[in-house]
């Protein structure tokens, strides 16, 4: 597992910094400040190889002067890289339950970027934390021995893959890139072949893929790998509609492939036309079963056993999920991939914008196992925040707390016309203005609406014209909850006892004018 990592002018931001849990670890925060970046990073660290596009030096603003001291000291134990221009670094701690020292043999390896090459230079692996007696690594060792025996699966968000085991390589650090799979969707469903001249026919199959992997194990009758997947399918299920594998079927006339299936209260569904949210349980699923499948193969061809750590990074659980599947997914995900490697420490980092996925954390949250990140922008620099997980015990109050940075539940124009109420109410003339004319600015932005009926306000019709904007604050402030929210509102109820339309309320506000 990943234990630390720390940036210096690496991506969006100058200076990142994470401590992870040995358990789940989520990510959050606003588009675009590096939460898909920071799980790339941290595949890098894990396996020294990228799963897409490789991470690059903090890019200064004009007029900004990036830090040249960027590094690492001596008392890391890693040495120090040769500064280059902007002083990028990497640094990561990686820990594990086995290895050469026994329980806590830590790891940890730095990266600087070259631009030269355009590449990132990697000091080798060296060991940090060692039992008493255990000499630490020289440069006649091989660094390979020092190499956490891992099993890493990164689901990203554009539906690939990349599954890295380090008992497919050959232990070595040049060697370990063997060892890394990186998977389109199309492959993850159909297989990958790569050339290989060692091998008769110049083909190795890296991968059969979940369509013919599927039917193969099925056909096996009750072998491992089939009665994992079923039991992981049921794990991932949405609620009320259980995935249950069906009989393998044959699709179109041209394709001569059988086709899995999945029983539905509307019979049997070919996974090749099941729906997207579906589509990429099924896919997270059975990756999740071959990773340790192949895995377990390779400790036996290599006469070892498996490793005591397995890594799964998910990128946007909640993608293509109803919201009553998104209560209960990453939970389920956990249960799942620590079912599939019962002997193992699993670790998960995810990054999400749901807020229903931090709900269905709240009954299952450890504090001593897991931990909360939130990225956060403050003027120019980006800062990772550990957050104390708090029960906010509803959608609403999640969505208004710090985590996803006090976003109304309400549309915006309703969130602008309650503000403009509670401003008016508090004697705050100005600031209701202020906060109506932000909801104007609002409402000229959408689309117009039909003609009103029965003589209701059309609010974006009425706006446009001049004369409105001149009637009293109290009547505005009225048509701008009208408006924005529905009968039932809890707030528009509270107005409604306060205001009528032609009766100034007691008191307060700007009633009069």
């Amino acid at each position: 597992m990943i234990r630390d990592l720390m940036l210096k002018n690496v991506g969006p931001a100058q200076d990142l910094r994470f401590s992870f849990a040995p358990r789940l670890n989520v990510l959050t925060g606003d588009n675009g400040l590096g939460k898909t970046f920071v799980l790339d990073v941290v595949w890098w660290a894990l396996t020294t190889t990228w799963a897409g596009e490789k991470a690059f030096p903090y890019r200064p603003r004009p007029g900004e002067v990036p830090d040249r001291n960027a590094g690492y000291g001596p008392e890391t134990g890693f040495g120090r890289p040769a500064l280059n221009d902007v002083g990028c670094r990497i640094r990561a701690t990686l820990a594990t339950r086995e290895g050469v020292a026994g329980p806590g043999f830590d790891v940890g390896t730095a990266g600087a970027w070259v631009p030269a090459s355009q590449e990132w230079a990697r000091t080798p692996w060296q060991a940090e934390h060692h039992s008493p007696g255990f000499s630490p690594p020289t440069k006649d060792n091989d660094e390979g021995a020092f190499r956490p025996k891992t099993l890493v699966v990164y689901a990203r968000v554009d539906g690939s893959y990349a599954i890295f085991d380090s008992l497919q390589g050959g232990g070595r650090i040049t060697s370990f890139a063997d060892a890394a799979v990186s998977l389109s969707r199309r492959e993850a469903w159909d297989g990958k072949q790569v050339a290989d001249p060692e091998l008769q026919g110049g083909q190795r199959t890296v991968i059969g893929g979940l369509i013919a992997d599927w039917v193969k194990w099925q056909q096996r009758g009750r072998s491992d790998e089939f009665e994992a997947l079923r039991r992981v399918l049921a794990a991932l299920s949405p609620p009320g509609e259980l995935m249950e594998p069906g009989e393998p079927t044959r699709v179109h006339l041209r394709d001569r492939r059988d086709i899995p299936t999945i029983l539905t209260a509307a019979g049997e569904v070919p996974v090749t036309l099941a729906s997207a949210g579906m589509s990429r349980a099924l896919s997270l699923a059975y990756l999740m079963v071959w990773a340790w499948s192949e895995h377990k193969q390779g400790a036996r061809l290599r006469g070892t056993t498996t490793t005591c750590d397995v890594v799964l990074l998910i990128d946007e659980p909640e993608l293509h999920q109803h919201p009553a599947w998104q209560r209960t997914f990453l939970p389920a995900v956990l249960k799942a991939v620590s079912g599939i490697a019962a002997n193992a420490g699993v670790q998960v980092i995810a990054a999400t914008h749901s807020p229903l996925v931090l709900a269905s954390l709240e009954s299952v949250w450890s504090e001593e196992h897991d931990d909360l990140f939130v990225l956060e922008r403050t003027g120019k620099v980006i800062r990772a925040e550990e957050l104390p997980f708090t029960k906010e015990g509803d959608v609403s109050a999640w969505l208004d707390s710090r985590v996803f940075g006090g976003v109304s539940g309400r549309s915006r124009a309703g969130e602008l016309a309650i503000d403009a109420a509670q401003h008016f109410m508090a004697d705050r003339s100005k600031d209701a203005e202020d906060t109506l004319r932000a909801l104007y600015d609002h409402l000229d932005k959408q689309p117009q609406s039909r003609a009103p009926d029965d003589g209701d306000l059309d609010l974006l019709v009425e706006v446009a014209r001049d004369a409105y904007r001149q009637r009293p604050l109290a009547d505005r402030v009225h048509d701008a909850l009208k408006h924005a929210l529905p009968g039932h509102d809890e707030f528009w109820v509270h107005w409604t006892l306060v205001y009528r339309p032609g009766r100034r309320p007691s008191g307060g506000g700007d009633a009069a004018r």
